[in-house]
């Protein structure tokens, strides 16, 4: 891997405070086979490498590539004619969906996340209920579409053993199977059924994943584990999966309390929240990522700071699927780690971090002048830092400085200091606030251009849109049309197994009155 002068007019190195961060100007990265070997100024880098090639003008400003710490597919609901819903009911829409080669489906995931400044994502894949969750031919395409495209990639295959579709405070899947007219309820079984394997073939499946594939792609792949959720997973599975995690020296992401049916069913099963279930049978620790986080209470805030956890937030996602708000504020003053995921629901359904940290920098915004909101160092940290933590990447990415890779993102600063920008506006501030994926201007993993004036390097853009259209420019299948036309029989049973179990609890954020 050649050696080259990444430059910038600004390089915002990486946060060193809530309201602070190390930004060099007029300056460059030096790297040696993907490798960051020195930072400084441009004309000293130039003048010590005279014959390197260069990246970037005075015209950028240079970023540690971006982390998203949580997606799943490569194509978002609407897409697939999906219509949003609340989450419980969002399943249903998929089931009947077009399905795509997952090998197709995730590298247009790679190329939307190249196109707008990531540079390294956790997958937790995710092929739909009624499916077994891992089989070799499918994970094997999904990882090869990430390392094709040249991602950095930490996969953790979606896995639960009950209640994939159902859990709320009238039960679960046994006890909604049980309350629908005889026939669909076996129906509704039988399908079910197929998302599930015993969980002694699970673990194994699961640790020759980390066999296999941890380390891979010259150490761009690294495998974690992501039990789904708490009420989608036995004991068993649950402290299974964390255990091997431990054993390989990876992560465990889990989605917590993403709503409140999901709060509210752990109460029922536990009768304790479901984090202080998690806390009591030796689940939490500092190498547990906690994904959403939406309800947990002050107590449950406590358990995540005590345990080391940290959390990923994902914004957008959680207002497309009518799931609340994540008290983020109270979770950086308790100094619990955050990262952020675009979950495959980002605002506009392309993967843009840059547009995900400003949804986040705005809506943990109350409405007092004694409130300290966010800054954007802070959420910036959050893209950068804290997502290659929770991602299991360590220290080796996520800021740019020695002995990290050579992973950046450059951005046009035209949209940014045009036509004027105060001389006392940090241009961190300004990145946060008005950069958008449309903004970035080259992608680099390990040193390698992988993005550049909008093309991908690696992958022929338009031969796979095609093929993409080919594939799902078709009739539904037997099996889609037998799908669909389940999902539209338990569509209304479902939203009335979930209508009127909630009642008044006091939120973490109060934005307005209505008298």
């Amino acid at each position: 891997m050649a050696s080259s002068l990444i430059r910038g007019k600004y390089l915002i190195c990486k946060v060193t405070g809530p309201d602070a961060a190390e930004i060099l100007t007029d300056a460059a990265i030096y790297q040696e086979n993907g490798k960051i070997i020195e930072v400084g100024d441009y004309a000293d880098l130039r003048s010590k490498h005279p014959s390197v090639e260069t990246v970037g003008t005075p015209n950028h400003v240079v970023i540690p590539g971006l982390v998203n710490d949580h997606d799943h597919v490569g194509f978002s609901s609407i897409q697939l004619g999906v219509p949003h819903a609340p989450l419980e009911l969002s399943g249903l829409g998929r089931i009947g969906a077009r399905r795509l080669d997952p090998y197709l489906e995730h590298l247009h995931g790679a190329i939307q996340m190249l196109e707008t400044g990531t540079t390294a994502v956790q997958i937790m894949y995710t092929p739909g209920r009624g499916v077994a969750p891992m089989d070799p031919d499918s994970t094997h395409k999904v990882i090869s579409a990430y390392q094709d495209a040249g991602l950095r990639l930490a996969y953790a295959p979606n896995l639960q053993d009950q209640n994939s579709m159902v859990a709320g405070p009238r039960g679960g899947e046994e006890e909604f199977a049980a309350s629908l007219p005889p026939n669909l309820g076996r129906r509704f079984a039988a399908f079910m059924k197929g998302s599930y394997v015993p969980l002694d073939e699970t673990l194994a499946q699961s640790e020759d994943l980390f066999k296999n594939y941890h380390g891979g792609a010259e150490g761009r792949t690294i495998v974690n584990t992501a039990p789904t959720n708490v009420q989608r997973c036995s004991d068993g599975m649950l402290m299974g999966l964390k255990g091997l995690s431990q054993k390989y020296n990876a992560t465990t992401h889990i989605h917590l309390l993403e709503t409140v049916y999901q709060k509210l069913f752990g109460l029922k099963l536990y009768g304790v929240s479901a984090l202080r279930h998690l806390q009591d049978i030796g689940f939490l620790g500092p190498d547990v990522v906690c994904g959403h986080s939406v309800w947990v209470t002050d107590e449950d805030i406590d358990l995540l700071k005590a345990a080391g956890a940290s959390v990923c937030h994902n914004a957008s996602s959680n207002f497309r699927l009518l799931s609340g708000i994540a008290p983020v504020s109270r979770f950086v003053e308790e100094n619990v780690k955050v990262a952020l995921g675009t979950d495959d629901m980002g605002m506009n359904d392309d993967k843009d971090m840059l547009q995900e940290m400003r949804l986040v920098l705005k809506i943990h915004r109350l409405p007092t002048v004694e409130f300290n909101p966010l800054t954007p160092a802070q959420v910036f940290e959050m893209a950068t830092v804290n997502g290659a933590r929770a991602a299991g990447f360590g220290d080796s990415t996520g800021a740019l400085e020695p002995g990290r890779r050579a992973d950046a993102a450059l951005i046009k600063l035209e949209r940014l200091d045009q036509p004027y920008l105060n001389p006392n506006t940090s241009i961190l501030d300004a990145l946060v606030h008005r950069a958008r994926g449309v903004d970035v201007d080259v992608t680099i993993v390990d040193g390698e251009v992988l993005m550049q004036d909008g093309r991908v390097t690696r992958v022929d853009k338009q031969a796979l849109f095609k093929d993409i259209r080919r594939a799902l420019d078709r009739p539904l299948t037997p099996d889609e049309q037998e799908r669909e036309e389940l999902a539209g029989l338990i569509r209304p049973h479902l939203t009335g197994y979930y209508a009127g179990t909630t009642g008044p609890m006091p939120p973490h954020s109060v934005y307005n009155a209505r008298s």
